[in-house]
């Protein structure tokens, strides 16, 4: 389990012109109390989970800038999408729901979009949103693969071995932005925008992407 806390949202608001701030999966709600206390005009979250969304509910009552969406991930891509009409951070961390919480088991949910949705997810945001500058941030890349992650890797089990990588993610977002793959925690993943890259060299592109790995993540 990895924690937005851990990004430096605040840069990521000036370096990308980001109005919004989108979730998947509330959970305790911590991460949407962290990212309210940023300028974002409005703050979404979502959760499957009856029992935590009610509990968000009754956490934000108070907060005129937060709405939270009782539904899956991808029930509230399509129905919030109208409501955001600009420059988002998007942070995906919505699979195996309940299992943290212990109100479900990991492998409970069968269809793959609700268990582990982030495929969908990316597809839905890159589908809906051509023509926004957002910023997308991904919990628990070590589902996806194995690597020098902070807090070790999955099991091998954990999905086939043909499917166990994020290609999906590079095939979708590749032309338009640059895709970044973090180690801390359970790792990460984060899809940054090109646009501030397009007159810049290869050489000097990976100097860029360094110097934000630093400046986006609190060590």
């Amino acid at each position: 389990m990895g924690s937005i806390n851990r990004f430096d949202l605040a840069n990521l608001i000036e370096e990308y012109n980001i109005d919004f701030f989108f979730e998947t999966g509330t959970w305790k709600g911590d991460g949407l109390a962290y990212s309210s206390k940023l300028p974002f005009k409005k703050l979404f979250s979502c959760e499957i989970i009856e029992e935590i969304y009610n509990k968000a509910v009754v956490r934000f009552k108070n907060e005129n800038n937060i709405s939270v969406f009782h539904g899956s991930s991808e029930e509230a891509l399509y129905k919030l999408n109208d409501q955001i009409k600009g420059n988002c951070i998007f942070w995906l961390d919505a699979h195996y729901p309940g299992a943290e919480e212990g109100i479900h088991s990991y492998n409970e949910f069968e269809k793959e979009n609700v268990r582990l949705p982030l495929h969908t997810e990316l597809d839905i945001i890159r589908k809906l949103r051509p023509n926004y500058n957002d910023v997308i941030i991904v919990d628990d890349l070590r589902i996806y693969e194995h690597g020098p992650f902070k807090n070790g890797n999955m099991p091998d089990s954990i999905l086939p071995p043909a499917i166990r990588n994020i290609n999906f993610a590079y095939d979708l977002f590749s032309d338009t932005h640059e895709i970044i793959k973090l180690y801390q925690d359970h790792g990460y993943i984060v899809i940054v925008p090109k646009k501030k890259l397009k007159e810049i060299t290869d050489s000097l592109l990976s100097k860029f992407i360094k110097k934000n790995i630093r400046r986006f993540v609190y060590p």
